[in-house]
């Protein structure tokens, strides 16, 4: 089957060298892909970072954007949902990354949190089937990220007056929460609700690669403050700005 697929496999497939590796995999979880570009090549512009960047060979993963900075080689792309991600989170750890990283927002559930706020989780409940499917023994379905990756975010985060690093429920059908869905999730202490970060542990942990979220606050479930109204949109340049500082403490993460 295919989980039993080697690296070596792995790299034959994707028609690339058998001493091929990567040193880390940065995600961006939202939609479209051509508007997250501009985020990560003006953030390496800004931090002054040399890089080339390479040509992927496989028309499946032809959209990951590969930047090599010194002998360094991370993988980037932009994923909706996990069916994909997880796919490429597996590829990547097989590949040798040494850290996975998700940036992107949520809607929180708590009513102290604000558009633009910072989120760090510590962990997720997984209400989607990959994480299911990676870590079968895991009966709580709660899938953690890594605290030492975490503190190195926070580290390059210093200027933030604050970071929640509450757990936040992963779920995939956004038009489809109601409001009983909001209370339950609010019931059980859930900071936020998104729909990648649980993927990103449970696939990262699999493998023993660390992996970390590092997300901004979008729209407040709690407060029924939604992507429709018009105060959602009166803050996007301020969520943009937000996102931008997010891909420097993330690249930093990642190059440190």
């Amino acid at each position: 089957m295919y989980k039993r697929l080697t690296a070596e496999d792995i790299l034959r497939l994707l028609e690339i060298p058998e001493n091929y590796r990567i040193d880390g995999l940065l995600i961006s979880g939202t939609n479209p892909k051509a508007k997250e570009y501009p985020h990560l090549f003006g953030t390496l512009k800004k931090l002054g970072i040399s890089y080339k960047e390479e040509n992927f060979p496989s028309g499946f993963f032809s959209d990951v954007k590969i930047i090599k900075i010194g002998d360094k080689r991370i993988w980037f792309d932009v994923v909706y949902g996990t069916a994909y991600l997880g796919e490429l989170i597996h590829v990547a750890s097989m590949l040798g990354s040494k850290a996975n990283i998700l940036l992107g927002s949520c809607g929180a559930l708590l009513n102290s949190l604000n558009t633009g706020d910072t989120i760090i989780p510590r962990a997720s409940y997984g209400n989607e089937s990959s994480t299911r499917m990676y870590q079968r023994d895991n009966k709580t379905y709660l899938y953690e990220s890594d605290s030492h990756l975490n503190s190195k975010l926070k580290k390059h985060l210093a200027t933030r007056k604050t970071i929640n690093e509450g757990t936040l429920v992963t779920v995939q059908a956004m038009m489809a929460e109601t409001k009983e869905d909001i209370d339950e999730w609010m019931e059980r202490g859930y900071v936020g609700v998104d729909m990648e970060s649980a993927t990103l542990f449970a696939v990262s942990n699999h493998f023993n690669v660390p992996s970390a979220a590092l997300l901004y606050v979008g729209d407040n479930l709690a407060k029924n403050e939604l992507v429709s109204d018009p105060a959602y949109q009166s803050t996007k340049v301020q969520r943009t700005a937000i996102h931008k500082e997010n891909y420097e403490a993330a690249l930093k993460t990642l190059m440190g």
